[in-house]
């Protein structure tokens, strides 16, 4: 597949977010042993890279209305909490991420109920292996980074499996609403991606937005501006951010290549939007400010959205630097090179 193919593909699958969101969602609605609201004490998400966006965005959504404590991880190792009463959720498109798969083994190791998020290798076969829950993500969704959606509705539908978020379906329905609205406008000739695209190619990028909802949606406009790109980016929150990192634009040089982006939705805590709006102020005439209003009924959608078009951003950055936005050699071969996969253990009965 040439530059261009690669490009139109990459387009057509960012434009297929909430096809794979709600198919995700659907996948995980049919399994079956997993375990109740009532057994689970904690519930711990591992990620890399896109499985990491996908956990956060969950946490964000989910840490304010499930009681109990749900964790992300981008690391070989675990909290001291997990044990026989956590559920952890290994999310890697590949099955091969090794920090994600030595954590699962681990998990494994302490008794702890597993599921698994991915379209086969190693992940799948230690969680088949070890009484573990398998979600297949479909092997046309790629590459990884394309999965973000088919993942977010997988622990949706999980979540909603075990008890803990009835609101799932009301969610994912309302998400799928607005995503289709913003496809058909981020199709139009000129719309916010297009533009942003054009003020955003070249420069180095702060992603910024509040916490939870507008900094998980921050985490994938970067780790996209990163991948698709090629262009370096940092991620930035509110409130924290108003407490020491507005000062460092003070000497700022325009000439700098610097630009930030602010992700905005209806559901900010009234004061850290008061917070963001002085934001904006403070920063005029010092650096370029583009702010991006995510939209819909749900702070789900409203997340979704500004993620949708962060997507687009990304892609059309890429396509005015003439990029293939899937050719990312060092991850996809020198990051893997010298792992061995973690020893297997004896395989359980049930």
């Amino acid at each position: 597949m040439n530059d261009r193919a690669n490009t139109a593909r990459s387009f057509e699958l960012a434009a297929a977010l909430p096809e794979h969101l709600a198919l995700g969602a659907d996948v995980a609605r049919t399994l079956r042993r997993l375990p109740q609201a009532s057994d689970i004490d904690n519930i711990l998400i591992l990620g890399m890279g896109t499985g990491r966006t996908a956990g956060l965005v969950m946490h964000a959504l989910t840490v304010a209305v499930i009681a109990v404590p749900i964790l992300v991880e981008s690391s070989y190792e675990l909290p001291a909490c997990i044990g026989s009463r956590s559920l952890v959720i290994a999310l890697s498109g590949s099955g091969n991420t090794d920090e994600v798969n030595h954590a699962a083994a681990t998990a494994a190791e302490r008794g702890a109920r597993l599921v698994a998020v991915t379209s086969g290798g190693w992940l799948a076969d230690f969680a088949g292996d070890h009484g573990g829950v398998i979600i297949p993500i479909p092997t046309e969704i790629q590459p990884a980074r394309a999965t973000f959606g088919f993942m977010v509705g997988g622990l949706m539908g999980v979540f909603e499996q075990t008890g803990l978020l009835r609101a799932a379906t009301q969610w994912i329905d309302t998400t799928h609403t607005q995503l289709c609205l913003r496809r058909h406008e981020l199709h139009a000739h000129a719309n916010v991606a297009t533009r942003l695209a054009e003020s955003l190619v070249e420069r180095h990028v702060t992603c910024q937005g509040d916490t939870p909802i507008g900094g998980a949606a921050a985490s994938r406009w970067k780790t996209q501006l990163n991948q698709t790109a090629r262009q370096p980016a940092s991620i930035s929150f509110q409130p924290d951010a108003s407490h020491n990192e507005v000062v460092a634009w003070d000497s700022c040089n325009p000439l700098m290549g610097e630009a930030v982006v602010l992700l905005r939705h209806p559901y900010e805590n009234q004061r850290v939007s008061r917070l963001m709006d002085l934001w904006t102020q403070y920063l005029d005439g010092k650096v370029a400010v583009h702010t991006v209003r995510g939209a819909g009924e749900t702070r789900c959608a409203a997340l979704l959205d500004l993620i949708m078009i962060g997507d687009f951003t990304a892609l059309h950055i890429a396509d005015a630097r003439a990029l293939n936005p899937n050719d990312v050699p060092y991850i996809s071969q020198t990051v893997k090179e010298g792992f061995a996969p973690p020893q297997r253990l004896r395989a359980r009965d049930d």
